[in-house]
């Protein structure tokens, strides 16, 4: 059939309606992508996709952040999630001073790309809970001096809360990806053990006792450890090393004074020799994972590094201002770079380490009495670069390849290789309330060049632009 002149292009504007019409449908289908510019950076700059405030998401006008693996038990902790894949679990509760507890204390699931309350849960009266998740839960325990001393799991899905009693008082918990560890007993009649297991069957494993003890007030947030290839238990003045896979001991030390441990990726301790009169650092010893001790300084310099991720084993680990080969000790470079002296509070000169981050094979260096930045090729020892900046920033976490730097202001990346400065962000530009990153902050890479920063009031996601 042949159509009229008139009819035909009737015809046709009806088509051309119809599909312009399904074109637009199509498009207001689409939701809009709420990456946004944060104004005054450049292009390399992260953009703001979410932003929750403490108070509104939880409907208690003097709600705050706080990091799960501290106890609610008792409001001793800061701001801080747990990351399991694309869910960060934070505490939000509210801190008083008519108590220790964090009261109205509950768990959040929020998702790391757009910021989405997931799931939440009770979480009053935890002890604690594990910095890494296992099987899919979130593994935490329940404090055994205000009720029962259960294993709590949180559903990483949604959230579901699963208990499971213990016959212990459980007192430190920690997961290495694959098990949980846990430590229960009388710490001040030296009467304790550390289990390895599940959370439905937590001494399936194995479990060890261990004649160590402190007193309860002083018993450390960090009693075990299981994050850099072997197991550290460390109560009062007492050290051990103990085998993942059985609970042997592996070896011990005494803590004599104030003296502390601090681990570094593989499986190697430094035992840091400290005076309690001004907390002085008389000497560190690097010990391996039989106990040996691999290499010694007497001068300080103790290092810090908030990042601390060598390439393998082939990088040298630092005491002081000398580079020492991880594996047999042997002393391979020095560079003055790596401490700077200044007097304590009686005037004695001391020395302090200068490195605050390791990723690969280059270590940046921060010298707030030279008031420098700067980065040391660590397989040779050579200073890469250094600038002199009035602004003091403390290393935050790794963005990728640069470095991640925090201060009151804001948040800067770093080349590491090179000391430019890869993109700037001033928390002003973000949130124009000044008290809205207020206080202590923490960073954290939350996959697919993410970044997550959360203070007590305010946790905000960026995003690259790509």
């Amino acid at each position: 059939m042949t159509l009229a002149p008139g009819i035909r292009g009737l015809a046709l504007a009806a088509v051309t309606a119809l599909v312009t019409g399904a074109g637009a449908a199509a498009v207001l289908l689409t939701p809009p992508d709420p990456l946004r510019k944060i104004t005054g950076t450049d292009a390399a700059a992260p953009g703001l996709a979410w932003s929750i405030d403490a108070a509104a998401l939880s409907g208690g006008a003097f709600a705050e952040f706080r990091s799960p693996v501290d106890a609610t038990s008792i409001d001793l902790g800061g701001p801080g999630f747990v990351r399991a894949g694309d869910t960060l679990v934070t505490v939000i509760g509210v801190s008083t001073d008519d108590s220790i507890a964090l009261r109205e204390a509950v768990m959040y699931g929020i998702d790391a790309a757009t910021g989405d309350t997931r799931w939440q849960a009770p979480a009053d009266e935890l002890g604690g809970c594990a910095a890494v998740p296992l099987d899919g839960e979130l593994l935490c325990f329940a404090d055994p001096v205000t009720g029962p001393g259960d294993l709590v799991g949180y559903d990483l899905a949604d959230g579901t809360v699963t208990r499971t009693p213990v016959p212990w008082p459980i007192f430190a918990l920690a997961v290495d990806g694959e098990h949980l560890y846990l430590a229960e007993g009388d710490v001040e009649s030296d009467d304790v053990r550390v289990r390895s297991g599940s959370r439905a069957d937590p001494d399936a494993r194995w479990t060890r006792p261990f004649t160590m003890g402190t007193g309860w007030e002083d018993l450390p947030s960090d009693a075990l450890d299981v994050t850099h290839g072997q197991g550290l238990f460390v109560l009062g003045a007492d050290a051990t090393g103990f085998d993942l896979d059985t609970g042997a001991p592996t070896w011990t030390a005494r803590l004599d004074g104030c003296s502390r441990v601090t681990t570094t990726t593989p499986a190697l301790v430094e035992l840091i020799r400290t005076r309690c009169e001004a907390y002085r650092v008389t000497g560190i010893d690097l010990l391996d994972r039989t106990g040996r001790v691999l290499a010694s300084s007497d001068r300080g310099g103790v290092h810090a590094p908030v990042v601390d991720e060598p390439t393998d084993d082939t990088i040298p680990v630092l005491l002081d201002d000398t580079a020492h080969d991880r594996r047999d000790g042997t002393a391979r470079w020095t560079n003055p770079d790596l401490v700077y002296s200044t007097a304590d509070y009686q005037g004695t000169p001391t020395r302090y380490g200068t490195v605050v981050a390791v990723l690969g094979d280059v270590a940046v260096l921060s010298d707030p009495v030279g008031g420098t930045t700067s980065g040391l090729d660590l397989r040779t020892g050579t200073t890469l670069w250094r600038t002199t900046t009035e602004r003091r920033g403390t290393v935050a976490t790794r963005d990728g390849d640069d470095v991640v730097f925090t201060d009151g202001q804001g948040l800067w990346a770093v080349d590491p290789r090179t000391g430019e400065t890869r993109w700037d962000i001033p928390f002003r530009a973000v949130n124009t309330d000044r008290d809205a990153f207020a206080g202590n902050s923490v960073v954290a890479a939350t996959g697919d060049g993410r970044l997550t920063l959360v203070t007590d009031r305010t946790m905000i996601g960026l995003r690259p632009f790509r």
